[in-house]
């Protein structure tokens, strides 16, 4: 069981779009890199060393498609001592997990979800969307990876993970915001992040 001591978000981007990119999403991101940091030290009694960067990837043909096999093998190459969490432009062709994710030992990934209209949008509701649309399925995956780091079983780190998201969508079991002081606040308040709700499942 390998057991890694930093944590590095990689926002996956097309070569030709990742200026924009940077300029519409990367607060956010690194915003929610320092976040994770903190929500997994406090929920998980873990500390990681917390990096975050932007991947420019040139979208290739047949076997360089984008994919989890590309990621895995960036990973391997970046060291697989690290846990790398991929936030990418689509979606895993298979997963076993109940949303558009992907996780293994020290590696992660999960479809990253944009508005369709910036322009328009308020920054608020900007930051409701990303927060609402990814937050809750990367503590999904995060909580996933590091249940296994501890020691858990396979029950404990994916099937209990999966029950507390079922009643999350099915259940109506209400998710946790956190605004940007990463204090617990209303759903009807001005919130930054979204997990599930892990104190049953944390320690």
């Amino acid at each position: 069981m390998q057991k890694s001591a930093k944590l590095f978000f990689i926002y996956v981007t097309k070569e030709q779009e990742w200026r924009q990119r940077q300029d519409e999403d990367w607060d956010y991101v690194y915003s929610l890199s320092r976040f994770y940091h903190w929500w997994i030290k406090r929920y998980f009694e873990m500390d990681f060393i917390v990096e975050a960067d932007i991947l420019p990837v040139v979208p290739g043909k047949l076997f360089d498609r984008m994919s989890i096999g590309y990621l895995q093998r960036d990973h391997k190459e970046r060291g697989k001592s690290t846990y790398h969490f991929y936030l990418t432009y689509f979606k895993p062709l298979w997963t076993d997990c109940t949303t558009e994710a992907y996780s293994s030992e020290n590696f992660g990934m999960v479809q990253w979800k944009r508005p369709q209209e910036t322009s328009t949008l308020l920054e608020g509701e900007r930051i409701k969307f990303l927060a609402d649309a990814n937050c809750a399925n990367i503590s999904h995956v995060l909580t996933h990876e590091v249940l296994r780091m501890k020691g858990r079983k396979r029950t404990e780190y994916f099937d209990s993970v999966h029950e507390v998201m079922d009643k999350h969508i099915y259940n109506e079991l209400p998710y946790i915001y956190f605004n940007d002081r990463f204090n617990i606040v209303s759903k009807d308040s001005h919130y930054r992040f979204v997990t599930l709700e892990n104190t049953a499942i944390a320690r």
